[in-house]
């Protein structure tokens, strides 16, 4: 598929510049279902105005590619993203056992901190990334439909000239100050950065607008409505004459009495200067330790601005959930993406729960990317080898003992053409004189006597394969669970008998050959949520019953009786734990 040249003139330039041309869809399999019949395998435009929401697992530049050939071009009314800031972190979220405080933490285990995301960008990678994705976006908005791009001062003024060159100067539309005030910081040499902000893009010259109105001062409205109310005939001289302290506090002369009257009744039309929705009030009652959550006052704003209830509202960085949440109780159609399996993970159970009846949801993995694993097994290699790393490096991770280090997909053996890509990186290297050592799970057979050979030819850039499986290195144990199944005519008794998370355990370095129960009461502290499937055909989950206690020091239950839809109908049971490891156990 054609993708449409960009409207404006280059008006930023980085390493790599490279627009969007054409796009390629990539499969999107079907993983989870809630409150929906006969899903579609693969999403498309045609089925989903009646079909469940869309929820998609993956990198968001293959998943709008998919949109966009499955015919969602153009047909999304609103646009929300917030996306990475290059801030030069890692984000992580604070992951508490279920229980009460006090027994957790007279064990020493409250918290366990996991990785969500890295915010760390290499040159102008950074630019390049959004810039792809921008273009893909614009493909899919609707010639009267927006887009709100969530920044802060780090990227702001970049980005905005990279919309303009995108969607045009024209299309330019507002920059929205989102301010808050906080207590009790540290001190700072500068003026306090308290305030984000929202570039406003439509795709065209019209779009969709409603008016919001905040409040103003009862003084205010009184002094207003001592003058006129619907029914005066009054003139516009007499009331500036008559009442000038008024006339100066406007912004602007009216160009009739309407405008004052609908103010002083309604409230005045919202600025592009928004103090009223502060982080920490909303923030106390809405958090659900997800890093860089936003208010849903916020999100709320947005979507009542510039979607009907009809429209169709996409976010492909939606972390948290909030814009699919928001959107849900708004009864607007949404689809949301994200690279992270635990975004994924938190936007499915808060959608569940949002309201009473949410109207479905189908979630789909697009070209089957898991970063939460596989950042997870990188982390653990790192540690365990003392890796120098430097997140800015475009190709090599770090260095260790006066190496270069690269380290290998993990998830697969080393095989000769990673063997090759590393040499022809060296290649454009002629000064680099390191040593390379390449940490690895498995490799090729042959593969390190090929490289011996070679390392006597040439003596220079060495490349050493370090093992991690020959040097005992375990990176990944999956989770223990017993469950036991018990049919009673139609019903079926569900028992969780117990659970235990190897991953969970090495993160409270807790020893597996120590008693389990000595430092875990009860095994359920470890499990986020149940999820029940009573008509399980391995193609995909659909969730029929969902245990997710609201309480942090709520347990799940360990017994549920479920209907079977039909004679011969298969239960399978879906654990999450704390730290969204999924365990599927069937009968």
């Amino acid at each position: 598929m054609k993708i449409t040249p960009v409207k404006g003139r280059p008006l930023l330039h980085w390493v790599g510049k490279r627009p969007v041309d054409t796009v390629n869809a990539y499969p999107a399999q079907l993983v989870e279902t809630y409150n929906v019949e006969n899903p579609e395998k693969e999403p498309t435009y045609n089925r989903f105005m009646d079909g469940p929401n869309l929820l998609f697992h993956g990198d968001n530049k293959e998943i709008l590619s998919t949109l966009l050939v499955q015919g969602f071009r153009g047909k999304i009314d609103l646009i929300y993203i917030d996306p990475p800031f290059d801030s030069g972190a890692d984000y992580v979220r604070k992951v508490k056992l279920r229980g009460k405080k006090e027994d957790l933490e007279a064990e020493g285990h409250s918290i366990i901190e996991q990785t969500q995301y890295s915010d760390i960008w290499a040159n102008d990678n950074y630019l390049q990334f959004m810039y792809e994705r921008l273009i893909l976006l614009r493909e899919l908005l609707a010639d009267d439909g927006s887009i709100y791009v969530h920044c802060d001062w780090r990227m702001n003024s970049c980005l905005r000239l990279v919309l303009d060159e995108i969607f045009s100067k024209n299309s330019y539309r507002n920059e929205i100050i989102w301010c808050y005030r906080d207590i009790g910081s540290r001190t700072t040499p500068y003026f306090k950065r308290k305030h984000e902000t929202l570039l406003v893009y439509s795709k065209s010259e019209t779009w969709i607008h409603n008016v919001q109105r905040g409040e103003i001062a009862d003084s205010t409205r009184k002094r207003y409505e001592e003058y006129f109310n619907e029914n005066d005939q009054i003139t516009y001289a007499a009331l500036k004459e008559s009442n000038p302290g008024v006339f100066a506090k406007l912004k602007g002369i009216p160009q009739d009495l309407n405008d004052i009257w609908l103010d002083a009744k309604q409230g005045a039309q919202l600025t592009d200067w928004w103090t009223d929705i502060s982080p920490l009030k909303h923030g106390f009652t809405e958090s659900i330790g997800y890093p860089t959550q936003k208010p849903e006052a916020l999100i709320e704003r947005i979507i009542k601005t510039s979607s009907n209830e009809d429209s169709i509202i996409l976010d492909c960085f939606v972390g948290s959930g909030t814009a699919a949440a928001v959107a849900e109780k708004l009864s607007r159609r949404w689809i949301a993406a994200d690279l992270n399996k635990g975004a994924i993970q938190t936007t499915m159970k808060r959608v569940q729960t949002c309201i009473d009846e949410p109207r479905g949801i189908a979630h789909y993995r697009v070209n089957n990317y898991d970063f939460q694993t596989e950042h997870e097994l990188k982390e653990i290699v790192v540690s365990k080898y003392g890796v120098e790393t430097d997140r800015k490096a475009a190709f090599f991770d770090g260095t260790l003992n006066g190496t270069l280090v690269k380290i290998a997909d993990l998830t697969k053996p080393l095989t000769r053409l990673d063997v090759q890509i590393i040499k022809d990186e060296l290649q454009n290297r002629p000064n680099e004189t390191r040593d390379i050592t390449v940490l690895c799970n498995g490799s090729e057979v042959g593969m390190q006597e090929e490289l011996d050979k070679d390392n006597r030819i040439h003596p220079i850039n060495k490349i050493i394969v370090q093992d991690i499986q020959r040097d005992g290195v375990t990176t990944y144990s999956p989770a223990e669970a017993d469950v036991e199944f018990q049919r009673e005519g139609q019903n079926v008794i569900i028992t969780i008998a117990d659970y235990m998370s190897p991953t969970i355990l090495a993160r409270l370095e807790i020893d597996r050959t120590e008693l389990f129960d000595e430092h875990i009461d009860d095994f359920r502290a470890q499990i986020d949520c149940i999820l029940i499937d009573t008509d399980y055909t391995g193609e995909h989950f659909t969730i029929v019953e969902s245990d997710m206690p609201e309480k942090k020091e709520d347990f799940v239950e360990e017994e549920y009786t479920v209907s079977l839809p039909r004679s011969g109908a298969r239960v399978a049971v879906k654990i999450i734990d704390m730290l969204g490891e999924e365990t599927v156990v069937t009968e």
